[in-house]
C-alpha cells in the first residue's frame, strides 16, 4: 500500500512539475537547439521567458518595411547596395522594430524571403524582432470561416519559416484588434487559441504576443482567454494616431498603464506597450495638426515618465516620422522628441 501510495505522489511531482510546459494542448519537449531550414541557429541561450523578454523589449519603434510599397521598395534598394537599414535604428538608440507586414505570405513566396532578409538584417543589427500582421481579412470580416482559416494559415506559414531562428524573435499576432473584429472578443480569443496551437506544434519555445479587443484596449485586458504558460505576453496601446487634435489627458494614460498593471499581477502574464504616436497628423487634411513641438513634446514626456515608473516597456509609431529611407536621414525636426523617447531614465533624473 506504500509503495502505491509513493508512487501517485512521485507522479504528481512529476506532473506538476511539467505543467509549465504545456499550453493549449502543446508540449514544449523539443530540441530548443535545432537549426532552422535558413541554417540559422540558436545562439546557445535557450528559451526566453516572457517575463525575461518583457525586460529586453526596452524602446522600439514601428516599421513599414513591409507594408507601404515606397518604404519597402527604399529597405532593398539600399539592401541591394550592402546596405543595412537596421543598424540606423539600434544606433540611433533603439532596441526593438515591430515589424509590421501587409503582405499574404502564404502566396508570395517572394515576401517571404524579404521578411526573413529583414529579420536576418534586423538580428545581425543587435535589434530584437518582433513580427507583426496586420491581418485585413479577420479584421473586416471576423466571423467568415475562410478569413479565420487564412489567419491561422498566415501564421503557419511565418512559424515554418523561421522555425530554429534565436528565440529574440517573436510573433504579436495581430497588430490591432480595430475594425469589426474589436466588437468580437469571443474570435479573438478562439483563433488566438488555434493560432497559437499551430505556432508551438512547430516551434514550441517561441514568444507570442496577443492583443485584447476594442482597439487593442488596455481596459478590456480581461476579455482575453490566455493561460500563463511562461512564453505568452499581451500587447495592448492607446493613442496610437497621436494625441488627437494636439491634446491628451494625462489621468487616461494612467488608468490604462493601472489597468495593464492590475491585470498582470493578476495573470502573471507581462504586457507591452506596442504602438503609441508622438504626433497627431489629421487624415485628408482635415483638422488641427502636425501639433506644435511643445505639444509633441510635452505628450511624449507624460507618455514616457509613466510607462517607465510602470516598467512596461514600449514602442513609438512609425518609422516613417522620423527616419527618411530615400535618404538615410533622421529628421532633424525630430530629433528633441526622439531624445526624450530613447532616453527615459535621463529624462527622470
Amino acid at each position: 500500500m506504500r509503495g502505491i501510495l509513493a508512487l501517485l505522489v512521485s507522479l504528481l511531482i512529476v506532473l506538476s512539475a511539467g505543467y509549465a510546459f504545456y499550453h493549449v494542448g502543446v508540449s514544449r519537449t523539443q530540441n530548443p537547439s535545432m537549426t532552422g531550414h535558413n541554417g540559422i541557429k540558436n545562439p546557445g541561450n535557450g528559451p526566453i521567458t516572457a517575463v525575461e523578454y518583457q525586460k529586453m523589449l526596452g524602446v522600439g519603434i514601428n516599421v513599414d518595411w513591409m507594408t507601404f510599397a515606397r518604404v519597402r521598395y527604399y529597405y532593398f534598394y539600399w539592401r541591394s547596395r550592402g546596405v543595412n537599414v537596421p543598424k540606423y535604428f539600434k544606433e540611433e538608440g533603439f532596441s526593438n522594430v515591430r515589424i509590421r507586414v501587409g503582405v499574404d505570405v502564404t502566396k508570395n513566396r517572394t515576401a517571404l524571403k524579404q521578411l526573413g532578409e529583414i529579420v536576418n538584417d534586423t538580428l545581425e543589427a543587435g535589434l530584437i524582432p518582433i513580427i507583426t500582421y496586420t491581418a485585413p481579412e479577420l479584421r473586416e470580416n471576423p466571423t467568415s470561416e475562410a478569413a479565420q482559416e487564412h489567419f491561422v494559415e498566415w501564421w503557419k506559414t511565418v512559424a515554418e519559416y523561421f522555425r530554429g531562428y534565436p528565440y529574440v524573435l517573436s510573433y504579436d499576432l495581430l497588430i490591432e484588434s480595430s475594425g469589426p473584429v474589436k466588437s468580437h472578443p469571443e474570435v479573438l480569443n478562439e483563433i488566438y487559441s488555434r493560432t497559437m496551437q499551430e505556432i508551438w506544434k512547430i516551434d514550441p519555445y517561441r514568444l507570442v504576443f496577443v492583443t485584447p479587443p476594442y482597439t487593442s484596449s488596455p481596459f478590456h485586458l480581461n476579455d482575453l482567454n490566455v493561460t500563463n504558460d511562461g512564453y505568452t505576453l499581451a500587447e495592448w496601446h492607446i493613442y496610437a494616431s497621436g494625441p488627437k487634435g494636439c491634446t491628451y489627458n494625462g489621468s487616461y494614460i494612467e488608468k490604462a498603464i493601472a489597468s495593464a498593471l492590475n491585470w498582470s499581477r493578476k495573470t502573471g502574464i507581462p504586457t507591452w506597450f506596442g504602438a503609441w504616436r508622438p504626433n497627431y497628423y489629421p487624415k485628408n487634411g482635415k483638422g488641427n495638426g502636425p501639433c506644435p513641438l511643445e505639444v509633441e513634446l510635452n505628450f511624449s514626456r507624460a507618455m514616457v515618465s509613466a510607462l517607465s515608473k510602470a516598467g512596461i516597456p514600449y514602442d513609438i509609431n512609425s518609422d516613417v516620422h522620423f527616419f527618411d529611407i530615400a535618404s538615410l536621414t533622421w529628421y532633424q525636426s525630430q530629433e528633441s522628441v526622439l531624445k526624450v523617447i530613447l532616453r527615459p531614465r535621463r529624462m527622470e533624473r
